[in-house]
Order: structure tokens, then sequence, then C-alpha cells
């Protein structure tokens, strides 16, 4: 069985490593003599949002050809003679909308306005009390590639905690309680009640190749939430499962012996819905707008103090910074004041509109954590996959280390800067989550980059640069 193994040790290795692979990517290189040691003439992309293509808030048709596992197809399609890859593309006009650029407000944060989806089909269905997810659901057209299911198989919102629901892409389950997944169901047959993992099982039997990545989504609820979701369906994902079921999945990618990449997922902190309000720097920014040296207060998650100031652990969620600062009504002492939000003591940041170091975000950091760690596990012992690098103590695709992490920082791509920041460096998306046309690019070279060293290929890079700031 011959899989692919990438990871790399820490910035050192990283930086040997990437200098290659940003080369690889600037307009005046040579390119590169295709040769084959991989057969990818049928990739399959397993995943969530990332792998669908989201973007900028939404799914559209633009952002679909913009997705990694697309960008990726067309470089295999130079090296694997008959090579094709499907995708459940959207008709031009129709889709979830998308957020669009504005302006910049004195926090740093992007300003944007949502420009509406249109061509639905079906009624809107509305289900109150959501945590961390969408509240309306709304029926999109149905794929063309519904008689037979596309290669790429990113279910944008779908968790490994729903792998086995029957019916969560039949229409007859489209309403409030009931699981069920709009994006999944415009991929099947009307009134298909097959599994994500049955889906799975039948595209893995012709394919040759695969990516799975996947697991954002099942955390991504609790983060947007604040962790706040309680006895909510949407609360903390459970590690059991997540572990259990990324191997349900895995074994169905590897049943034939099909070589794949299995990623990791990045860490949290790197994701800007985060990142962008990480405590400190949070507060030197809004004092230089200000012009005054007032701190950011938050409450205490577990209610047994009162406010706390703000500490370089705790990162306050990017759908709040805009509020930070604005007065807002609060009763002191029986009188009503209107206090500047989360910059007065009596007037704390709420706790659904922060991730606190001590509690929340070591909460769900620990779930992360022994999510990636056990595809680490499967990926060496289960499915005895290669070590490529000595040093290293994984075989899986470190996309924190390779390129989330480094990003964090700042990269140059051919004179070309890329960093965390929404607009300004091209990797993330106004949603601030989900990534560019350019960040995909990035990723999928880190994917060329890595198989191109384990297999002796010369998968040609992207030139990232040449790609779009935005996928609208």
């Amino acid at each position: 069985m011959k899989h692919f193994s990438f990871t790399l040790p820490g910035r050192a290795a990283y930086v040997a490593a990437t200098a290659l692979l940003l080369n690889a990517c600037a307009p005046a290189q040579d390119t590169p003599t295709p040769t084959a040691g991989l057969d990818l003439s049928h990739y399959l992309a397993v995943g969530d949002t990332y792998t669908a293509g989201v973007s900028a808030g939404g799914l559209t048709r633009a952002s679909q050809q913009y997705s990694f596992p697309n960008l990726l197809a067309q470089q295999f399609q130079g090296i694997s003679a008959g090579a094709a890859f499907t995708q459940p593309l959207l008709e031009a006009g129709s889709g979830t909308g998308y957020l669009n650029f504005v302006d910049f407000i004195a926090s740093g944060l992007a300003r944007t306005t949502r420009v509406a989806g249109q061509a639905f089909r079906g009624n809107l269905i509305i289900t109150p009390g959501t945590c961390g997810t969408p509240d309306t659901t709304r029926l999109l057209a149905r794929a063309a590639t519904a008689s037979a299911l596309p290669q790429n198989l990113g279910i944008p919102g779908i968790t490994l905690a729903q792998l086995e629901i029957v019916g969560l892409g039949n229409e007859v389950n489209a309403k409030p309680g009931t699981p069920f997944n709009p994006y999944f169901e415009r991929l099947l047959p009307a009134a298909d009640s097959r599994t994500y993992l049955q889906a799975v099982t039948d595209a893995a039997a012709t394919a040759t190749f695969f990516t799975y990545f996947q697991g954002l989504d099942d955390l991504m609820p609790y983060v947007r939430s604040g962790g706040q979701c309680g006895a909510n369906a949407a609360a903390l994902p459970s590690i059991t499962v997540m572990r259990n079921n990324a191997r349900k999945v895995l074994d169905r990618l590897t049943a034939k012996g099909q070589p794949g990449v299995i990623i990791r997922l990045p860490a949290l902190t790197s994701l800007p819905f985060l990142r962008a309000g990480q405590g400190l720097g949070l507060q030197a920014r809004l004092q230089a707008s200000f012009g005054d040296t007032a701190r950011i207060y938050i409450e205490d998650p577990i209610g047994l103090r009162g406010a706390q100031p703000i500490t370089n652990g705790d990162y306050v969620l990017a759908t709040a910074i805009a509020r930070i600062g604005r007065p807002t009504p609060v009763v002191v002492n029986g009188a009503t004041l209107m206090l500047p939000y989360g910059r007065d003591s009596r007037n704390p940041v709420r706790d659904a509109d922060v991730l606190d170091n001590s509690e929340e975000l070591s909460r769900i950091a620990g779930v992360m954590s022994s999510y990636n760690n056990e595809l680490d596990r499967l990926a060496s012992t289960i499915y005895k996959l290669p070590i490529l690098t000595p040093s290293a103590s994984t075989s899986t695709l470190d996309s924190e280390v390779l390129l989330f992490n480094q990003v964090a920082g700042i990269i140059s791509v051919a004179g070309v800067q890329y960093s965390s920041e929404v607009v300004r460096g091209n990797f993330f998306s106004l949603d601030y989550y989900t990534l560019t046309p350019r960040g995909n690019g990035l990723l999928a070279n880190t994917i060329i980059a890595a198989l191109n060293r384990a297999y002796r290929t010369k998968i040609p890079a992207i030139d990232v640069n040449k790609l779009p700031a935005t996928a609208q």
C-alpha cells in the first residue's frame, strides 16, 4: 500500500521546504517536466467547508472553481493522462450569496455588506435555537452531477457526528429539528437517503488518489458561539465521535490501497476569526484609535468573579470587534448608564463574544489536539504511511506548520506578501475563516510540494499571484 506522508518539525525545516515551494510559484519559473509517479486519473476530495470552496461567507460557482481540490486537479491533469475532476457546480447566478468589502473601521476590522443569494428553490426553513450554525436553510438547485457522485465531496457545514445520519441529504427532512444539509442534498438524486459515509464509500470505489481535510466544521460552531452552546446539540464536539468517524471515512478511502494526503487541522488561533481579536493586540489598537489607555474587560466565564482585564490568551470574536467601545445601556446601582461596551469594567465583553483562555479555548483546543493526534496515529500505525522526515513523529500533512502558522506572520511569494489580515493579506477571505482563491492556491501548492518530494514527481506549482484576490 503506497500512501503519502509529510511533516516538518518547526520553522527551520519549514523555511528550507517553503523556499522551494515559493520559488516554484514565481511567475518566471520554468515549467517542471511532468512525470507520473502517481495515478491521479481519478482524484477524490473529502471534507467540509474548505474542501467545498466556500469563500467570503458563501458558496458560489466562482468560489467552487477556486477550491483547493479543483486547483489541485488542474495541475494533476498535466501529469496523468485522462485525468478529470467533477464538481457539483452551482449555476451562474445561484448560490448562497457572499460578503462584499466596503472599508476598514477604526479597530482594523473590514466592514462588509451581504450580497444576497439567488435562484433558491423551495421554501425558507427556519430553525430557532441554533448555536454557532445557520438558523435558516434554503434548498439550492440540484447539481448536474446528481445522477453520479462528483469527485469533490466537500460539504459545507457537515460534521463527523453526522456521518451516518440516514436522510441527511433527503429533502423530506428539510424541516425544523431534523438533521438536514442542503449542500449534501443537491449532490444526490431526489429522495436519496444514503448517508455521507455511504456516499464516500461509493465514490472511493473508483478513486485512485484522495485528500482528506475534515473536522473544522465540527469545531467552529463552538468557536462562533463563544463557547456558549450549553446543552445545545452544537455544543463542544465529542472527541470520541470525531476520532471514530474519521477512521470510518479513512478506512473507505484507503480500502483499495489508494494513495492520498491526510491533512491535520490548523490551530484555531491561526484563523483571523480569533486572531484578529487577540486580547492585548486588540486592546492596543483600540487605545490608539480612541486616544486613551482604557483596558478591555471580559466576563468571568464561570461567573465566580466580576469583570476581569483581557489577557493575550483571550480572543474577542471577529463578529464582536466592531461593537467594542460602543456605548450600550447598563444598569448600575439602579441607574441606567451608557457605557462603552468592553472598555469599562461595569460593561464587560459578554462571554458569548469571547473565547477565554482559562476555560473555553483550552477545551476546544483539547478536542482539536486529540483529533489531530488520532489522524497521526491512524496514518502511521493503521495505514502504515511512511514518515517523510526522520525527525518527525507524524505521517500527515501538517497544515499548521507548513502554511497557516507561517501566514499568521508574513510570507512573500514572488514579491507579493501574504498574511492573516483579511483583504490586505491575500490569504483569508472576508468571513475571517475561509480562504481566498490565492489562499486556496497556496494550500494546493503545499500539497503539490509534498507530493513532489514524497513521490519524486514533478507536478507543476500554481502561480498563485495570477489568481484573483477574491472569488466574486
